[in-house]
């Protein structure tokens, strides 16, 4: 009787070995299939993403030609105000196309964007010329800003690209290049994106799937023009985006509980990811605001502030909002973030915007915020009952947040008819293009620090700042002035023609809802 026992319990210590090597072949497997289904589902993805890339080169080919077909139509004199006024016109019309200029004896004259430059500027040899007497130069600096662009010349005018040509179409976790291609010359330059090939995998111009282990690549060239675009993902990028489905698969295998338990310990014991912790710290209140007062800078009376969201985590970690807030957005989770702010200026600023009816306090918002329902409705229910006007609230828009002006234009035009003020961040050298600030009809502009930085340097970029106050004033746009941090910045944009608002360090700190009001009471 013992021994039959003891063999029963030896079967079973058996079985429980079989069940729990069936069970670790089966999750294996299904992991396996799953990922084989993922890199396939990849595969087509970047095949989409390649041709889209693709379809977008040609098309800022196309642009490109017909404005510099346009532009060496000089009218009138060459850099006059009739031939000025025509290079601004095809640079106000073209999509992709950041600014076109006159170049006369190897020099740049004017431009739509500079206006008229005393003395020209001297252009450096292109990086190629092509058999048709095109001029390239692939990382032309750009007067206004450190920011780097395609620059295409042909006979007397050049059109400096948009750096933002491809912003709308950035997909994370996805990269891209785009290059030009000559097979015979054996030459490839990269125009847009990161080097992800070899040049001989290039030059080859073939519609190609490339594995090199770490990353998948797609390659597709334009039949007609020399453009070839590369989509890239690297497999870790490819099975975290497809996590769940792949160890999903994984579990049907693993159906011990204590096998399960221990997976589940270690996932737990892991840190928790940075998307993860912001949720976290959204549902326990432990982002704070901080305010920067804006002040009219003739009289120093302040105007308005712009509230600025602030993280320390609870080890002690103070976390960069550009961080945060950029996990968030790739996340699709950055909506949570904007209503959290609104909610809580309300809540917070509510005595004092009540007491003072003229000020207004600002919220920084993105693209998403823009095209997202919730959006709307968190401005809707917030304000119902707050006792503030919707003009005390600002809304200031992001660089990205204009890039799809199919969407900003009608998005910009609800928020002002529910009435807010619209304002435009970082405006004269990020990626909104002058061509589109008409249509986008906001309300105030945000002057760029880099024009506040070059005032009293003898920078190009200063002499531009007088045409910009010009323009706002024309288009009865208000002007805030962004990081005024000497009294020589504070003077020259307080005693200019046109009536300017301005913030930065020389006038206060981003300062916590108690020290703004006591700076308030003083100003």
């Amino acid at each position: 009787m013992k021994s039959m026992e003891r063999a029963v319990r030896l079967l079973d210590r058996y079985a429980i070995l079989v069940c729990l090597f069936a069970g670790l072949l089966a999750g294996a497997l299904g992991v396996a299939g799953a990922r084989t289904i993922t890199l396939a589902s990849a595969s087509a993805d970047l095949d989409r993403y390649a041709t889209t890339l693709r379809a977008r080169a040609e098309a800022i080919n196309g642009e490109t030609e017909n404005a510099l077909a346009a532009a060496n139509l000089v009218k009138g004199i060459a850099c006059g105000s009739s031939d000025l006024g025509h290079l601004r016109k095809i640079a106000f019309n073209a999509r992709y196309i950041k600014d076109v200029g006159r170049i006369t004896d190897g020099k740049l004259g004017c431009s739509s964007l500079l206006g008229i430059l005393s003395p020209p500027f001297a252009i450096p040899p292109p990086d190629l010329t092509t058999g048709d007497g095109y001029q390239l130069w692939l990382q032309a600096g750009m007067l206004l800003t450190d920011k780097r662009a395609l620059a295409v010349r042909t006979r007397n005018a050049g059109v400096m690209m948009d750096p933002s040509a491809y912003l709308d179409l950035v997909q994370q976790p996805f990269r891209y290049s785009v290059a030009l291609v000559n097979s015979q010359s054996g030459r490839v330059l990269r125009s847009w994106g990161e080097r992800l090939v070899g040049d001989s995998v290039l030059i080859a111009r073939k519609d190609v799937s490339v594995d090199t282990g770490d990353d998948l690549m797609r390659i597709t060239c334009s039949k007609d023009l020399f453009i070839c675009t590369v989509a890239a993902l690297s497999r870790g990028e490819a099975m975290a985006e497809h996590s769940v489905f792949i160890y999903g698969f994984g579990a049907l295998g693993f159906l011990l509980g204590g096998l399960l338990s221990w997976i589940g310990f270690l996932l737990h014991r892991r840190p928790k990811p940075l998307t993860a912790r912001l949720k976290h710290a959204l549902q326990s209140n432990q982002l704070t605001l901080v305010f920067q007062p804006i002040v009219d800078l003739r009289s120093g009376r302040m105007v308005s502030a712009e509230a600025l969201v602030r993280w320390v985590d609870h080890e002690g970690h103070a976390i960069p909002p550009d961080v945060f807030v950029s996990a968030a957005e790739e996340n699709g989770t950055a909506g949570e973030i904007t209503a959290y702010v609104v909610r809580h200026v309300v809540h917070i600023a509510g005595p004092l915007l009540r007491d003072h009816r003229e000020l207004v306090i600002t919220v920084n918002i993105v693209a998403a915020d823009l095209s997202d329902p919730n959006f709307y409705a968190v401005l809707e229910q917030t304000f119902d009952a707050s006792g503030i006007a919707r003009e005390q609230i600002g809304l200031e828009l992001t660089e990205r947040s204009v890039a799809r002006p199919d969407i900003a234009v009608s998005a910009i035009a609800r928020l002002r008819a529910l009435g807010h003020p619209v304002y435009l961040d970082d405006f004269g050298t990020g990626y909104s293009s002058l061509a589109y600030l008409q249509d986008l009809n906001v309300d105030v502009i945000k002057l760029d620090r880099a024009f506040t930085n070059s005032v009293g340097t003898g920078s190009v970029t200063v002499s531009i700042v007088p045409q910009i106050l010009e323009m706002a004033t024309a288009l009865g746009l208000r002007v805030v002035v962004e990081g005024i941090e000497t009294d020589t910045q504070y003077s020259y944009f307080a005693s200019a023609p046109n009536h300017c608002h301005g913030q930065g360090w020389v006038i206060s700190r981003p300062l916590s809802y108690d020290r703004l009001v006591s700076f308030k009471a003083e100003h």
